[in-house]
């Protein structure tokens, strides 16, 4: 059994890990740096978790930000569980659980420390366990260490769909709570170019558009990471931009374009929703430019296309259940499509689809 004891530790004594998964530590800490009290009346429920190197070093495994509220508060020493010099392994294991049972751990750290605790666990099983502990054991980005320990895997004809330590088993030990869908969506943010991880964490990006950006090329992920951090406004509209781009309906220039507002194909930019009234009375009610003054009708005619595509597969969807035949599906859900379908015949109704001719 591994040795514990509580000690109060100088902060300036304490070093912090690269190989900590969470990579914004010191992001929103006033409300910690409020919590945890004074350092001569400290209100911390759990000490951080660190290992002794030297009678004067200690690498932190876990309670980064606690360490960095005590320091923002201006405290001297910390009272800290210690441990004696771990096995990388077990230091990855115990930064792992504190670190993934917590909400706030932003998704390209999650899927890394996961990754590269999976990793691990099939380098041990498949007699690789040193060489894996050396990589770990470097102290490197863990987008580095995943590199490496792939490269190790790899030479030795590791197959990630015929692991010798499946992704269930591993979670199993971790004691997380992760199917295997959720899991695979995950990892899917992994598919960002090394580089663009770096910037993208800066942003106010959804792991869902994380995803997205993930499916282009690396230098489309670049440029449109590069437009993001020049327009926040764009991260609404990064799953649209990504999926016509990788569906080849347009360059990622036209993408950005069209939903900064310009026609594809012209590049006529649509004027913003605010401009010179005087103007506006000069236009013809329902004219084309009238039109282009508001911004709503790109807006609703892309919703409207996305909604198109979600309804082509739910539809195909039913089609292969019940034939198209409503009345064998099952109550309620065949009265709901009925309604809906109804609904759409409806509203469709409305607009004319048909291509104006020219006289």
């Amino acid at each position: 059994m591994i040795s514990t004891t509580l000690e109060e530790i100088p902060l300036d004594h304490i070093r912090h890990s690269r190989a900590n998964p969470r990579r914004n530590p010191d992001a929103n800490l006033g409300g910690l740096v409020a919590s945890i009290g004074t350092e001569a009346a400290p209100t911390m429920v759990q000490p951080p978790i660190v290992e002794q190197i030297s009678d004067s070093e200690y690498t932190l495994i876990a309670g980064e930000r606690r360490i960095l509220a005590a320091r923002q508060a201006g405290w001297q020493t910390i009272a800290c569980l210690v441990r004696p010099h771990l096995d990388p392994l077990q230091a990855h294991t115990l930064r792992l659980a504190e670190n993934l049972h917590r909400k706030d751990l932003h998704p390209l750290d999650e899927a890394a420390a996961l990754k590269i605790a999976w990793l691990l666990a099939n380098a041990e099983a498949t007699g690789l366990g040193d060489e894996g502990r050396a990589i770990l054991g470097q102290d490197t980005l863990p987008t580095q260490t995943l590199a490496s320990l792939q490269s190790l895997l790899e030479s030795k004809g590791f197959s990630p769909t015929h692991p010798a330590i499946t992704w269930e088993a591993l979670l199993a030990r971790l004691g997380l709570d992760l199917d295997a869908e959720r899991r695979k969506k995950l990892m899917r943010v992994l598919a960002l170019d090394t580089t663009v991880q770096e910037q993208v964490r800066a942003l106010d990006v959804t792991e869902a558009a994380l995803r997205a950006i993930g499916t282009l090329d690396p230098a489309n992920q670049q440029r449109l990471v590069n437009e993001i951090t020049e327009d926040p406004a764009l991260t609404r509209k990064v799953r649209r931009i990504a999926r016509v781009v990788r569906e080849g309906t347009y360059t990622l220039d036209e993408a950005l374009a069209e939903v900064r507002g310009q026609v594809p194909g012209d590049m006529r930019v649509v004027d913003p929703p605010f401009h010179d009234p005087a103007s506006e009375t000069a236009l013809e009610p329902g004219s084309t430019d009238d039109l282009l003054l508001d911004d709503r009708p790109m807006s609703a005619a892309m919703e409207l296309l996305e909604i198109a595509n979600r309804l082509s597969t739910a539809l195909g969807t039913l089609t292969e259940v019940c034939a198209g035949d409503l009345a064998a599906l099952p109550q309620p859900w065949g009265e709901y499509a009925r309604q809906a379908l109804d609904l759409i015949r409806s509203e469709s109704g409305k607009f004319n689809t048909q291509e104006k001719k020219g006289t």
